[in-house]
């Protein structure tokens, strides 16, 4: 057996790590330079050598499915619905500048005041209540996790995305709710 000594980690970490790291950054860099640029591109086959699906075949192992067929783990779609959420409200805040910039703060006041008034309001406040606390909560999770490193297993991961989830939606329906003018009485 094997035994890493203290300076042989130190040693990879310290010379071995970074050299890995910045030769990958070569490769994608300057591909003429990398080991890479000696094979072959994808779908192109050597004299003489299988192509991966006969490869594949002559194994009796099967192809890997394809990303249409494949369930993402609902971990995975939290962590994606974070960032989409991110991007979304960075795009929602751009929009609104551009609007001010090009049209006077007037034009932007007028234009959220007519989408007020109408009967898309519910659904045009709970657009943007909706994602900001989802980005929040997430935001939230990610904190714990990094600060305090809670929450690491599969189990307490899956429980952290559903109660994301959910307090996202509680938040929004709250705020969308206590947003609306009260119904007037004559």
């Amino acid at each position: 057996a094997l035994v890493a000594t203290a300076d042989a980690v130190r040693h990879y970490q310290a010379v071995c790590l970074p050299m890995s790291l910045a030769g990958r950054l070569v490769g994608r860099l300057m591909p003429s330079l990398s080991a890479r640029a000696a094979r072959p591109a994808p779908g192109i086959v050597r004299r003489g050598m299988a192509s991966y699906t006969e490869q594949m075949e002559k194994t009796g192992r099967p192809l890997s499915p394809h990303v249409t067929i494949y369930a993402f783990p609902t971990i995975a779609l939290s962590s994606i619905t974070v960032r989409a959420t991110g991007i979304l409200l960075t795009v929602g805040c751009v929009g609104v500048a551009g609007v001010s910039a090009t049209s006077g703060p007037e034009a932007t006041k007028s234009k959220v005041q007519a989408i007020a008034d109408s009967g898309a309001a519910p659904l045009a406040k709970f657009a943007v209540s909706w994602p900001l606390a989802y980005h929040f909560c997430g935001a939230c999770r990610h904190a714990v996790w990094d600060l305090k490193g809670y929450g690491f297993t599969n189990a307490m991961m899956l429980q952290s995305s559903y109660a994301v989830m959910g307090a996202s939606l509680a938040i929004a329906f709250l705020a969308t709710s206590a947003s609306l003018p009260a119904d007037k009485k004559e």
